[in-house]
């Protein structure tokens, strides 16, 4: 079978998965064959490893470079799960059960093709990072969901004052890099957006992501959730995506035309 044909066929169902998935999904048959934890040994390399493309300053390039173009192809979610217990306010406790035991009555926005933000937003079927430090600029293109890009500023500005903010889907993000991480800080969202899984938010919602690409296949993801507004304190959740897994970078391969079509 085609391989664009089997996501694109697949996306439907995978978008009704309310709650990220992604590490334990996509980690799952190379743990059949020897994953870390299984009876066979350390997990089995699906693909090569190969060193992290750099600029010629010696900093890692997060996107495409000559000779190593390609995307990130995902399973359902990229963010993984929260890594401890969520500091729930109990009204937020109260919405994320009612939209857990009520999923046929409400689904995450992006399913309406709504954009999400931070770790909704690395959705299946996948993504591509596009780095240009000419422009001061890293850009995430998102390929299922609505079909919309982020824009992360790399120039050291920074956010405009709380009453300049106008709040949108996907906020407003600055980054530097510290070694070989970009970490990205994000504010000014609007209170529509699932935050990951069936997690509301508020408009104090502060993002920190830390994007990592230790080989050419491999990618880390770290976000912590701070939203006073919704939670008594910051939370976080991880997900990784390397050569033993299903999912992972695609070499000179290209984003497909993905429709999202709203039927409200």
């Amino acid at each position: 079978m085609d391989r664009r044909f089997a996501v694109v066929a697949a996306a439907p169902a995978l978008l009704l998965l309310a709650i990220p998935f992604f590490a334990q999904d996509a980690a799952a048959p190379a743990a059949g064959k020897g994953g870390k934890g299984g009876k066979g040994g350390p997990a089995k390399l699906l693909r090569p490893v190969e060193p992290a493309p750099r600029w010629p300053d010696g900093r890692v390039n997060l996107g495409a470079a000559p000779g190593h173009t390609g995307y990130w192809e995902l399973r359902p979610g990229f963010a993984g799960r929260p890594s401890g217990p969520v500091p729930f306010q109990p009204w937020a406790k109260a919405l994320f059960d009612y939209r857990q035991s009520s999923q046929k009555l409400t689904r995450p926005p992006y399913i309406d093709c709504r954009a999400a933000p931070g770790p909704e937003y690395l959705l299946a079927p996948g993504f591509e990072i596009i780095d240009a430090p000419d422009l001061k600029r890293v850009f995430l293109m998102d390929m299922g969901g609505s079909h919309s890009w982020r824009v992360i500023y790399t120039d050291g500005r920074q956010h405009p004052k709380k009453e300049d903010l106008r709040p949108t889907f996907l906020g407003h993000s600055i980054g530097h890099f510290e070694g070989d991480t970009l970490v990205v800080d994000t504010v000014g969202f609007n209170e529509k957006i699932w935050i990951m899984g069936s997690y509301p938010s508020t408009e104090q919602l502060h993002l920190t992501e830390k994007f990592t690409r230790p080989t050419l296949g491999s990618l880390e993801y770290e976000v912590t959730v701070d939203d006073p507004g919704a939670y008594t304190a910051p939370w976080s959740s991880r997900g990784v995506i390397n050569e033993t897994m299903a999912a992972g970078f695609v070499p000179n391969g290209e984003m497909f035309e993905y429709i999202c079509e709203d039927d409200r």
